[in-house]
């Protein structure tokens, strides 16, 4: 099986690359990628946190090139639901090394491995802050989540115990019309990073359950 990950315009290889910095725009890049991968087309997708929202915003916008979608600790499309407090806390980390770790640290279950963290504080401060701030008012501010309800391919929604399960499984999966829920075990938000082997196991056996 081939895969393929992909920069967002503003962060990674694309740093540079001018905006806008929204989940439309990031759902569009991802469609040209898609498109031009004629042979491979329709396509899983696979995202975490606001990957996942660009992830529904593809299948919504260009539905026959999706074949199913794994979402793992998803942005629900109908916004992050920060408080203006919890916000306004979260901009100021934008450019701020120290303080970006600091947050990013909270967001694991438990003491996270120094090298997880630096990982994610390289790529954190690797974005172009006109894009990371663009960006974080697109994905907590989304308003979409009734569109969500017409996407019609297979998905499964992957939701961290310590993290928000019970959002994830309200807010998103029960609005997939063919949504699986998947609680795993012993992680935070950043499931991704502490226990990759277990979510490659649920995409695999996912993928072949269709």
């Amino acid at each position: 099986m081939r895969s393929l990950d992909v920069d967002l315009r503003g962060s990674g290889e694309l740093r540079d690359i001018p905006g806008p910095f929204t989940i439309e725009r990031f759902a569009a890049d991802l469609r040209e990628i898609v498109e031009r991968l004629e042979e491979s087309a329709p396509v899983v997708v696979v995202g975490h946190s606001m990957g996942a929202l660009v992830a529904m915003r593809l299948a919504i916008d260009a539905p026959a090139l999706v074949r199913a979608l794994v979402l793992v600790a998803p942005v629900p499309a109908s916004g992050a639901g920060f408080s203006e407090k919890g916000a306004a806390y979260l901009r100021a980390t934008i450019g701020d090394a120290a303080a970006a770790r600091k947050w990013l640290a909270r967001t694991f279950h438990g003491e996270p491995e120094s090298e997880a963290l630096e990982r994610l504080g390289e790529a954190a401060a690797g974005n172009h802050p006109d894009a990371a701030l663009q960006s974080f008012e697109s994905w907590t501010k989304a308003d979409f989540a009734e569109e969500t309800r017409k996407i019609s391919v297979p998905s499964v929604v992957i939701a961290p115990e310590h993290d928000t399960p019970e959002v994830y499984e309200r807010k998103v999966a029960a609005l997939l019309p063919k949504a699986k829920f998947v609680l795993l075990r012993d992680c935070g938000h950043y499931a991704i990073l502490e226990r990759p082997e277990a979510i490659a196991r649920e995409i695999e056996a996912f993928i072949d359950e269709e």
